[in-house]
């Protein structure tokens, strides 16, 4: 697939941007807080509804504005043309509640599970480095945006789970202060949790599974094999891929019997699949621990090309990339190695030093990428046509 238009009003830095894009790839430069990356996080933004950046709608609208609208238009694999647009009004008098719409075709979608998988764009930033850095919470992030993009029941499933999670919280902070131990009704919330925690296990551990194998590989080839990257799930004991889900129901429900009386005393749920984490390692040494940040960048980058080699083996279809400053932070060996990786996708890319892209795909695709090359300049939210730069 590739992205054939983008329109923007009022969207961070733009009041008002139009752009049509010929087959091929597209690089934008210019100087810091110009745009650049503002324009590669509306396009993302049409893909799951959510900014990379920023969970809060109203800080995309344009300082003075009171909404913004973005939309992209997508040809698909079968040459048929697709759009998404979301228009986001702030609340204000009487409409003191914020609106949101996204539409489909033109067509409005009630639930944001079911404009995930509608097109694929993968996204290289600098926050990405978070995912190894960070906590927890990062890490499931990053899985279970990547499953629900090709599984809308697991979306759902993620929704109902926190559903119950928040009623069974409810109840454990009611009996904290009454003292209750629960009993039969904390049974009956134990159960039904444990029901909705069993598919999201499943699912996370066999598309872990997968993931963990294409960025081994992916790792491999940007380092020269020089290091080894796996990833383990990290629930409880015993979970692997492959197990049968009334099995995890079986073992979820067991762990929630073992936290309670831990759980009565916080007055929240402690175990679960809102607390599991995910154990990057680096040549066998947890790498948000003892890996440098270049190791931690390189990890980063093996797992976005391995959430494309998996989009790309479930979908069918190319993803578009997104890659936002991401050369300026490699070494010209890494630069020209995921070069490799990406010339026969369409990409869009950010920077303020277009030599280094233009350096690092003359050298790692000599006879050009599949398709015209197209350059932009971004200043102060305007996008004009660009030149390629002499590469010396």
């Amino acid at each position: 697939m590739r992205l054939s238009s983008v329109e923007l009003t009022n969207f961070r830095n733009y009041e008002s941007l139009s752009l049509s894009f010929p087959d091929g790839s597209h690089i934008f430069y210019g100087a810091n807080a110009q745009g650049k990356t503002n324009l590669l996080e509306a396009i993302y933004l049409c893909t799951c509804a959510r900014s990379h950046r920023t969970g809060r709608d109203e800080e995309l609208v344009r300082h003075g504005q009171d909404f913004y609208r973005t939309r992209v238009g997508i040809i698909t694999d079968r040459a048929i043309y697709e759009s998404v647009s979301i228009v986001y009004k702030k609340g204000s008098g009487r409409q003191a509640t914020p609106s949101r719409i996204i539409r489909y075709n033109d067509l409005e979608v009630s639930r944001i599970g079911d404009m995930m998988g509608l097109f694929h764009a993968i996204l290289f930033a600098p926050e990405d480095l978070q995912i190894v850095k960070d906590g927890p919470a990062e890490r499931r992030r990053f899985l279970d945006i990547l499953i629900s993009r090709t599984d809308r029941t697991y979306f759902r499933d993620l929704q109902d789970f926190w559903r119950i999670l928040a009623q069974r919280n409810r109840l454990l902070k009611s009996l904290r202060q009454t003292g209750d131990p629960g009993g039969d009704e904390l049974d009956i919330w134990d159960q039904t949790l444990a029901g909705k925690a069993a598919p999201i296990l499943e699912k996370r551990l066999a598309q872990l599974d997968r993931l963990a194998h294409y960025a081994g590989l992916s790792l491999q080839h940007l380092t020269h094999s020089r290091e080894v990257l796996t990833l383990q799930y990290k629930g409880f004991s015993g979970l692997e891929a492959g197990q049968d889900r009334q099995a995890i129901e079986a073992r979820s429900l067991e762990r929630l019997a073992r936290s309670r009386q831990d759980d009565l005393f916080r007055g929240s749920s402690s175990q679960g699949p809102h607390r599991d984490d995910i154990l990057i390692s680096l040549n066998g040494a947890d790498a948000r621990l003892y890996a440098s940040q270049g190791q931690q960048r390189s990890v980063v980058l093996a797992l976005k090309v391995a959430e494309l080699m998996l989009l790309t083996e479930i979908s069918g279809e190319k993803p578009i990339l997104l890659l936002d400053d991401v050369m300026s932070e490699l070494d010209s060996s890494r630069r020209e190695r995921l070069m490799e990786v990406i010339r026969d996708h369409q990409v869009f890319i950010t920077c303020t030093d277009p030599s280094q892209t233009a350096s690092a795909t003359a050298a790692a695709c000599p006879t050009g990428w599949t398709g015209p090359v197209h350059y932009y300049q971004v200043h102060q939210g305007q996008v004009t046509s660009g030149q390629m730069p002499a590469i010396s």
